[in-house]
């Protein structure tokens, strides 16, 4: 057999010069729906070494690698395009595609190599398709009724007006969700739209969703990350921006709307991506529980303090729905419990020891870790006066994320580097909040020190002395520092997008994009914001980071 690419060198002049195709399975851009369920077909396609699609197979996902080898015999008896021929070699890059068609095609040499031409054929592929896809949009889709989003529009208009995202505090303080006759379990509610911008509802089915829907938020670059973690979303829409085949639909049902700023705008987001209609079901779902949060923010005195004293509030009741009466129960906040270590004096060792998983030091063994020696810091005299000391877990973050230390390792030199090289290039914070940064460092090392006899740590304390927050500060103030990506969410922020969240990051790109908006990476650093909270929000989700990872409390 020859190397992937390589043609043999036949003596004789007389023998069938070799044909090549390529094979490959892709995901197709849009769902479908079917038998109840929503889903994005695979398609198979073959092609010849000129260029031609000679063979297609379209199937439910896992479908289409069953029939592979009876759709590459169909294309080389009944090609699409071009000659009747049958190929001497096919090359596809899918080891289980591979093994399919060298089972049913033993006289064919199948290697499995990259196929990036293919990659592009789909692409092509897929733009054409879209240029005949004259389907207008619609809100029944997926089996949805009339009386089901009808029903779903009312409640939308309902919770317009009670505004929760002026109630909840952040997208980060989070509800639990329970329906069991929707065989819902412990689902996560997450209300946007603090900063004014992208009002309305993310679900989440597991709280490892919305963590991982939070990470890729925070490490989102130049531009809407590829992955995301599945969710449903339901916010609001100007009028102005809805299609007028939507608004004829309203119109035409005389559905309810609670302002021309208020029209809902509902869907679902796989990981790829790529969004969708919501089922029958999962409006059930989203009107249930947007008709539960209603209840639960009318006693918005009893919320706060359940917030303030992270002590979980629970909801029970009945809401009506063209699907029936249903219960649900609703709880927030969703507390995490840090994991509790045997000795307190070993938790600098355990950091010492951590080994690396991956490319990066295993995160969750040093969230824990990390998460109850702040624990301890907040107890501790040194933490006393300072009000927030959440920027110890931007110092510990940035160290093992870009040196691969610990706090226990991190030595005098590394810490000046975390210091005025990378959290200036790296971490989105204004300026003015140097001595903070300074302060609670500074705090934090004089308590490894006596707590725990760090060996480094009149080191590291020097580095903090002098003229320590005035260097931060400088550093933090010049844009010839920042990366790519800082200076991308530094930009946003001072354009006034909500650059805390994965929306406002998104709004940001599509208005770069289409050039309602400049940015170059040189850009000035930020004044002081309006709210000096949101830097310290930032710092604070950092900290929180250590957090997630913990097992949450049931009450």
């Amino acid at each position: 057999m020859n190397p992937p690419g390589q043609r043999s060198r036949a003596k004789d002049s007389k023998k069938a010069p070799e044909v090549e195709w390529f094979g490959g399975i892709t995901l197709m851009p849009d769902y479908v729906f079917d038998a109840g369920e929503s889903f994005r077909p695979e398609i198979l396609l073959w092609v010849s070494n000129t260029g031609e699609i000679v063979g297609t197979l379209v199937g439910k996902p896992n479908e289409v690698i069953v029939g592979a080898s009876e759709s590459l015999q169909q294309a080389i008896e009944m090609p699409m395009f071009g000659e009747l021929h049958r190929p001497t070699r096919v090359q596809v890059s899918s080891p289980e595609l591979a093994e399919v068609l060298r089972a049913g095609h033993p006289d064919i040499e199948i290697v499995c190599a990259p196929t990036p031409g293919l990659d592009d054929m789909f692409q092509l592929l897929f733009e054409n398709m879209n240029k005949f896809n004259d389907i207008e949009p619609s809100y029944l889709t997926s089996g949805v009724t009339p009386q089901a989003m009808e029903s779903l529009f009312k409640t939308a208009a309902m919770l317009y007006r009670v505004k929760p995202w002026k109630i909840v505090p952040d997208d980060q303080t989070l509800f639990s969700v329970t329906i069991e006759q929707l065989d819902v379990r412990d689902w996560v509610l997450s209300v946007i739209g603090q900063a004014g911008q992208h009002m309305g509802l993310v679900l989440f089915s597991s709280i490892e969703d919305f963590e991982s829907f939070l990470e890729t938020g925070q490490h989102a670059e130049l531009g809407p990350p590829s992955k995301t973690a599945p969710h449903i979303f339901f916010g609001y829409e100007r009028r102005a921006k809805l299609d007028p085949a939507m608004q004829k639909e309203i119109s035409d049902h005389q559905w309810e709307v609670a302002s021309s700023q208020a029209y809902p705008m509902l869907g679902a987001v796989d990981e790829d991506y790529v969004s969708r209609p919501l089922t029958s079901r999962e409006v059930t779902i989203t009107d249930t529980i947007a008709q539960a949060l209603t209840l639960m923010l009318a006693d918005k005195k009893t919320l706060r303090k359940a917030w303030k004293d992270e002590e979980p509030l629970v909801r029970t009741s009945t809401v009506t729905t063209p699907a029936g009466e249903i219960e649900i129960t609703m709880s927030t906040p969703i507390v995490f419990v840090p994991v509790k270590f045997d000795s307190p004096q070993g938790i600098l060792q355990k950091l010492a020891s951590l080994t690396v998983v991956g490319d990066e030091l295993d995160y969750e063994s040093r969230a824990d870790l990390e998460e109850e020696l702040v624990r301890l810091f907040a107890d501790s005299p040194e933490a006393e006066p300072i009000e927030d000391i959440s920027a110890c877990q931007i110092v510990m973050d940035m160290a093992a994320d870009y040196l691969g230390h610990t706090i226990a390792t991190l030595q005098a030199d590394d810490l000046h580097t975390v210091l005025f090289d990378i959290i200036p290039r790296k971490f989105s914070i204004e300026a003015s909040y140097a001595p903070w940064l300074i302060e609670v460092t500074r705090a934090f090392y004089a308590f490894l020190k006596r707590e725990y006899g760090l060996k480094q740590a009149d080191a590291c304390l020097k580095v903090l002395e002098g003229d320590a927050s005035e260097r931060l500060e400088a550093a933090l103030s010049d844009s010839s520092n920042f990366g790519i990506a800082k200076s991308f969410l530094m930009a946003g922020a001072e354009a006034g997008f909500d650059m805390q969240s994965e929306e406002g990051i998104n709004a940001w790109f599509a208005a770069v994009q289409n050039g309602t908006a400049n940015f170059s990476p040189s850009v000035p650093a930020l004044g002081r914001q309006s709210s000096a909270s949101k830097a310290s929000d930032k710092a604070k989700k950092n900290k929180r980071k250590a957090i997630r990872k913990a097992r949450r409390k049931n009450r």
